[in-house]
């Protein structure tokens, strides 16, 4: 069941991207999406949206500052929206309802090589790294688990499919070992990583499988989640993700937005918004290189035939 559901709702939801794009209306305003063939060089506004990696309402509130940043940077008005799961953003990117994006590394190459949707413009950085870890995580009194191969059998609380430190990173790790994440596990989709950290915590699963560390996410719910929870596994560096934008727009006007963040990331106040909406703390230019070992986990777990 978890593999057949796993398959057909990526299949279904990267395919919505097209059905959704023929709704655009001519003249729509979302970085002047109407006109097809023409390069936008001067949006009379932007949407930048987020993947929820945590509660949408918390992240909304904590992403509007970034987006109030950004406008007084580019002069133009900036709204902030944080779509409802991790392939929306993608459809909304695609179908120009969404202009800029904080894309996570597996749902980057989806949108840059499936939907050929997007452009890099930054990368984050955390810590002074471009790249983190996936980290398995279990309860310290489960005695049961103590490495890899005894999550065979288990029930785990994955993040989405497309979620780098929360599934394919995870998955590709079971596999090497001759455990399949869709069948030899008893997976459920938490939809965030604070969500699966707190099922964890609960009881309700024995594994969670999220970025390093995100135990910090759900202090506020459970203070003492470091001593109870314990990690036990780390992926190999998976490169931090991407502010994406939207293609449809000039080279000039997409470098005068990537100086724009790189600029707010600059100052503390920028630092700060940063580290409370993704833990990060500077930005600077992406390659789109980078994202190669990605496009190699996709391909070894067979993800990208799920067109």
């Amino acid at each position: 069941m978890f593999k057949k559901s796993l398959v057909v709702g990526m299949s279904l939801a990267l395919a919505a991207t097209a059905l959704v794009g023929c709704g655009e209306k001519e003249g729509e305003k979302s970085g002047d999406a109407g006109k097809k063939d023409e390069l936008v060089s001067a949006p009379e506004k932007l949407v930048v949206g987020f993947i929820p990696s945590q509660n949408a309402e918390t992240l909304q509130a904590k992403a509007k500052p970034m987006g109030d940043m950004l406008s007084k940077e580019l002069g133009i008005p900036v709204e902030v929206k944080v779509t409802t799961n991790y392939t929306g953003l993608i459809e909304a990117m695609a179908a120009k309802k969404i202009d800029i994006g904080f894309l996570s590394p597996v749902d980057y190459v989806f949108a840059k090589d499936k939907k050929q949707a997007v452009t890099i413009l930054l990368q984050t950085v955390r810590n002074g790294s471009p790249t983190y870890r996936a980290q398995f995580v279990k309860q310290k009194s489960n005695t049961a688990i103590k490495e890899l191969k005894d999550v065979k059998g288990k029930k785990v609380a994955f993040i989405s499919a497309t979620s780098a430190a929360g599934y394919t990173y995870p998955s590709a790790m079971l596999k090497e070992i001759g455990i399949d994440a869709q069948t030899d596990v008893e997976g459920i989709m938490a939809g965030g990583h604070d969500k699966a950290l707190m099922a964890l915590y609960r009881g309700d699963v024995d594994v969670a499988t999220t970025f390093e560390d995100a135990r910090t996410t759900i202090k506020k719910e459970a203070p003492d989640a470091m001593e109870k929870l314990e990690v036990f596994a780390y992926s190999e560096p998976i490169p931090n993700d991407t502010v994406s934008i939207r293609n449809g727009f000039t080279p000039e006007y997409q470098k005068k937005v990537q100086d724009a963040f790189i600029k707010i990331m600059s100052t503390e106040e920028g630092k700060k918004i940063g580290k409370e909406i993704y833990t990060f703390d500077n930005l600077v230019p992406g390659d789109d290189k980078n994202f190669d070992p990605v496009r190699k986990v996709i391909k070894a777990l067979g993800i990208e035939e799920s067109k």
